[in-house]
């Protein structure tokens, strides 16, 4: 998987598993399997902002990484709770 070369304008990442994504390139990537407005469900981040953090014209404070990271986290364990009969 490569990343978005906007990738190397962001210091903080998201980390899982063994993969580490850019902030940006974590919105970009799973924003081909995700909208922003799912998106905007799970993490509560207003769309239009994760709009500002794909391209790059804002940068989310620490909180907000941590919101989206804990509101990521959260929504994974629910669909590791899933199954089927």
């Amino acid at each position: 998987m490569n990343l978005h070369p906007i990738s190397t304008l962001f210091i903080r990442t998201f980390k899982f598993s063994n993969l580490s994504f850019i902030q940006a390139s974590f919105l970009n990537y799973y924003g081909k399997v995700l909208t922003l407005a799912g998106l905007e469900k799970i993490t509560v981040i207003n769309q239009g902002q994760l709009s500002h953090y794909v391209t790059v014209r804002r940068k989310p404070g620490k909180k907000t990484v941590e919101k989206i990271e804990q509101n990521l986290h959260q929504f994974t364990d629910e669909l590791k709770e899933v199954g089927f009969r």
